[in-house]
């Protein structure tokens, strides 16, 4: 599937984003990305910038993504499916409160990841200086363990999604027959 091979090259991208600028203390062994979207700027500024959006965009389809495998398949039952055609309108809000709240560690995220290339935007302010120097939150900026937490949950992921990569749909009824059928 070429969606399939697009999404696997952007986030091998991202990973090795991560571990060469995003993780190493003090200097990134190289800006990686950074450089990507600056060398676009010089040629064409609006390519630059769909490239972060591409990214950006990319990280919160995973987000999506996430949600609907989280609102399938949760421990052993079903919480808030969205199903075609069939899903309750507390389960699409559920989701969708989900993916709201997806967006904001989105953008903080691409923020740090992108941080010189977007180092004069007004974000970058906000997430850069203020947000990260709150004393409650200090400690988990300057340990990474937001940034560690993401690659625990992406390796998980990649693992959970190699062992089972398609979902299968449970029948409510079927599965009462059968819990009926175990009884007697």
């Amino acid at each position: 599937e070429p969606m399939g091979i697009c999404a696997f090259i952007i986030s091998i991208f991202w990973i090795l984003h991560i571990i060469l600028y995003v993780l190493p203390p003090g200097n990134p062994i190289t800006p990686f990305l950074n450089n990507y979207f600056q060398w676009f700027d010089r040629w064409f500024p609006l390519f630059g910038v769909l490239s972060v959006a591409l990214f950006t965009f990319y990280l919160l389809l995973c987000a999506v993504k996430g949600c609907f495998k989280f609102g399938l398949r949760f421990l052993f039952f079903t919480i808030h499916p969205m199903k075609l055609n069939g899903t309750y309108m507390s389960s699409f809000l559920f989701n969708t409160g989900l993916i709201l709240l997806c967006a904001l560690p989105v953008v903080q995220f691409c923020t740090t990841a992108f941080a010189s290339y977007a180092r004069y935007a007004t974000v970058r302010q906000i997430f850069g200086t203020q947000i990260q120097y709150l004393s409650f939150f200090k400690y988990f900026w300057v340990n990474n363990v937001f940034v560690y937490a993401l690659l625990a949950f992406a390796l998980l992921t990649a693992l959970y999604l190699g062992c089972k990569p398609r979902d299968t749909s449970t029948d409510s009824v079927a599965l009462r027959d059968r819990l009926r059928s175990r009884r007697g």
